[in-house]
């Protein structure tokens, strides 16, 4: 079966994310996972910095105890509701649209690393991050420098 699918012979040319912060909104946020791994998938629309702008990120935050510390720190961070926070009540609804910072970093073993979010900051905070000197793309490529 063949089928035509516009644009898939052009490549396209975007800037790969690297470590670093991001001005975020989450566009969707839901149950993932099964009963042993509860967790919740989110996804982030990246807003800032610019060359960036448009991509999108995903994670999984868990719900099991020992992990609770860091969708705590989302919520809070990105200004969920404290009410239904204090309440033990997570509306995913409520979560989509909220923005804040979200940190990138690069993680894992034997030669197996992956891009994933390793923090979160109130978007009001963005101003000061912005200001940092931006990351470099991989903790490969500044030990490659220094050697």
């Amino acid at each position: 079966m063949r089928t035509k699918i516009q644009g898939l012979s052009q490549t396209v040319n975007r800037n790969p994310l690297v470590e670093g912060l991001y001005r975020a909104r989450v566009v969707h946020f839901g149950p993932a996972g099964h009963a042993p791994n509860p967790c919740v998938a989110a996804t982030f629309f990246i807003l800032d910095p610019a060359p960036f702008a448009g991509r999108y990120v995903r994670t999984r935050l868990y719900c099991h105890d020992r992990a609770l510390w860091k969708l705590r720190w989302f919520l809070q961070d990105f200004g969920y509701d404290a009410e239904l926070l204090a309440a033990d009540e997570l509306d995913d609804r409520r979560v989509v649209g909220l923005e804040g910072v979200i940190r990138l970093g690069y993680w894992g073993n034997n030669g197996h690393r992956r891009l994933d979010v390793q923090g979160f900051a109130p978007s009001d905070r963005w101003s000061e991050a912005s200001a940092q000197p931006p990351a470099c793309k991989t903790s490969e490529a500044a030990q490659a420098q220094s050697a």
